[in-house]
């Protein structure tokens, strides 16, 4: 009787264990439905195959709705050790930049490829063409000239008897006139001429180096470095809700976990609670043996 006392909290921790383990088990396997006769097996396939759905979702809701919030995102890119840290690498970019002397164009070329950067050039300077030529158009160059030129004139035949004889029913139109020809021309060539000019001037700032253009606003005493935090401060406070609408993390998430093999599920799973489900399978057998050893106790009073 005595052996039979002493095997009750051993089976009972075997049957804790093995039943832990099974129930275990069960939330992963097995990974597809099985069928006898036609008729479902009841538990298949296991709890996280057959709510993975299910679980996306959740996973989703958490991540947006609990980890990746707007305020925890601004608390961690806006705290005092990022800023720090950007303002320090803004320094150095600044040091390196300093004694660079490749060109401009060379340095967007390296980053960019020469293809994307000439095409940039080439749109920024037919942009910049029209602008100006726009403009120039608009202020009506002929008549400012021709208003000067008039206004002038009658200053200096003011007090003679010719500028008399003339008088404004003479200098009116032919100001006119010339105000038409001055327009005419810059209609013409006026945009001709205009790219001509920022072409070269494109030219010259392409010829630029990094360290020259970094040099020159040292000139202005402009603080460089807290000038890149303060528009990263900006872009967080002002784009960061709208990035964050437009990822719909909640979604993202979601679709990845759906999107995942059963395999790679159970996996993902097991990296996160394998030590804590391996501790359900040994609090079984814990119990199991509590259990059995008080059976055990209560047969020997």
């Amino acid at each position: 009787m005595y052996w039979k006392v002493l095997l009750m909290p051993l089976v009972g921790a075997v049957i804790g264990y093995v039943t832990n383990w099974i129930a275990v088990k069960m939330l992963f396997r097995p990974r597809e439905e099985v069928r006898i006769f036609g008729r479902k097996l009841p538990f298949t396939p296991g709890v996280i195959p057959k709510g993975q759905g299910r679980l996306a979702r959740a996973v989703g809701r958490a991540v947006e709705e609990q980890l990746l919030t707007k305020e925890i995102l601004k608390e961690v890119l806006l705290s005092e050790p990022k800023k720090e840290a950007l303002r320090s690498a803004a320094a150095r970019w600044m040091e390196e930049w300093g004694a660079s002397e490749h060109t401009i164009k060379e340095e967007a070329i390296r980053l960019l490829e020469e293809e994307p950067v000439e095409d940039f050039i080439e749109t920024a300077e037919e942009e910049i063409t029209d602008v100006i030529y726009k403009k120039i158009i608009e202020i009506n160059p002929g008549n400012l000239v021709a208003e000067k030129a008039l206004e002038s004139v009658r200053e200096k035949l003011a007090d003679s008897m010719f500028g008399m004889m003339l008088g404004d029913s003479f200098l009116v139109p032919l100001a006119n006139q010339v105000g038409d020809k001055i327009n005419e021309y810059v209609e013409e060539n006026g945009r001709g001429l205009v790219e001509q000019v920022v072409m070269e001037e494109s030219e010259k700032l392409q010829r630029v180096t990094v360290g020259e253009a970094v040099r020159s606003v040292d000139r202005y005493e402009m603080d460089l470095p807290e000038k890149i935090l303060q528009s990263y401060e900006k872009l967080v406070e002002e784009k960061l809700p709208i990035l964050l609408e437009t990822l719909s993390l909640s979604s993202v998430v979601e679709k990845r976990i759906n999107a995942m093999d059963v395999m790679e599920v159970e996996d993902l799973m097991l990296s996160i609670m394998k030590k804590e489900l391996g501790a359900i399978v040994n609090l079984g057998a814990l119990i199991g043996l509590i259990l059995g050893l008080a059976n055990a106790a209560i047969l020997l009073i």
